[in-house]
């Protein structure tokens, strides 16, 4: 079976008519009649025109050859002449490996969470949308109370870019709503110094945070160890890592408890990286693209929950289905997913 070309196009949706984002879809044909989809996320106008031409370049450069994993992920990952491969380009490269295991599962007739270790097709799942701080006080309780009437048992609160007290006063509300038995995450979004981190923790040990993310800047390697040593919570970090030699170190030098992995790296490297922090000792969780790394985290042990950002799910005829908290994968081979052709058609950006 072999690779006859693709079709990209950008797209914009709205989940629920309050998660707008523009998405980049790739299409890859195969001589076989399977087709393998994907898509890109965070994507904004003055990226969108690039990303879109450098998923074309790559597709028309793998005309003809055999569609099988390892080979082109090892072609469209490694470095050149030296310099590894970054950015855009590699988020390019991602789309590929994601379609081609799409490929792969639908020739095979398997569900993508099966073909890459099958340890499990349902996962906890947590609703990660409509919880930033903002000017309605009661904002906050109902959309809390809409994500516990959708089945999810767990939320996230990205709080970093409010001042510090706002953010507290934030996180302590969502708390005092939804009681102990939900779960609260919180994502500080890079934006605190060393001090606030400290601050931030010892200000909720007693919320029973689930986790905090990213409290200080993704390359303060010493900073997240000191924190992660000094706190009571889980730190959460490697959302913006595209490298598995950044998740190496960001593993050797002790500086998270939990492993955030994006879709940049593919399904392929997302892999590598789940089964180096196995050896570790650490779960892994997902950074947005829920409807793919969900198989992935599905498929290794140490896969901890699956973060739910449905602003991708306007483009896809089947929804992610939530029951009791968790994320139940389907048996429909490879992604489980078809495109929505009405969706697409309307949705091309201006």
């Amino acid at each position: 079976m072999r690779i006859t070309g693709g079709s990209v196009m950008a797209v914009a949706v709205n989940f629920d008519a309050v998660m707008p984002a523009t998405h980049v879809v790739l299409r890859l044909f195969t001589d076989a009649g399977i087709e393998g989809i994907a898509y890109l996320s965070r994507v904004n106008p003055r990226t969108m025109k690039p990303l879109v031409l450098l998923v074309e370049g790559l597709v028309a450069s793998l005309v003809g050859e055999p569609a099988d994993v390892a080979p082109i992920h090892q072609r469209l990952f490694r470095p050149v002449l030296g310099a590894p491969v970054s950015g855009l380009e590699l988020r390019a490269a991602s789309a590929i490996d994601v379609a081609l295991w799409d490929i792969a599962g639908k020739a095979l007739d398997q569900p993508l969470w099966r073909l890459l270790g099958g340890y499990r097709s349902r996962l906890p799942v947590s609703g990660n949308w409509g919880l930033m701080p903002g000017p309605d006080a009661a904002a906050l309780p109902r959309q809390l109370d809409l994500l516990l009437e959708r089945g999810f048992r767990a939320v996230k609160c990205p709080v970093g870019l409010v001042p510090l007290d706002r953010a507290l006063a934030h996180v302590r509300a969502a708390r005092a709503h939804v009681g102990p038995d939900v779960r609260i995450i919180v994502d500080g979004n890079f934006q605190w110094d060393r001090k606030q981190a400290h601050h931030f923790a010892r200000e909720t040990q007693d919320l029973d945070l689930y986790w905090i993310e990213d409290p200080v800047a993704c390359h303060d390697y010493a900073g997240m160890a000191e924190l992660r040593a000094a706190a009571q919570q889980p730190i959460c970090a490697g959302e913006v890592f595209q490298h598995p030699h950044q998740f190496a170190r960001l593993m050797a030098e002790g500086c998270s408890d939990y492993v955030m992995i994006d879709q940049d790296l593919g399904l392929t490297g997302f892999l590598k990286v789940a089964h180096m922090a196995e050896t570790h000792g650490l779960p892994v969780v997902n950074h947005l693209a829920p409807e793919v790394l969900a198989h992935a985290l599905a498929a290794v042990p140490n896969g901890l929950i699956v973060g739910l950002v449905p602003w991708g799910q306007p483009l896809f005829n089947e929804q992610a289905e939530i029951a009791g908290g968790q994320m139940v994968l389907s048996d429909r081979p490879g992604l489980g997913l078809t495109l929505n052709e009405k969706v697409l058609a309307a949705g091309h950006p201006t």
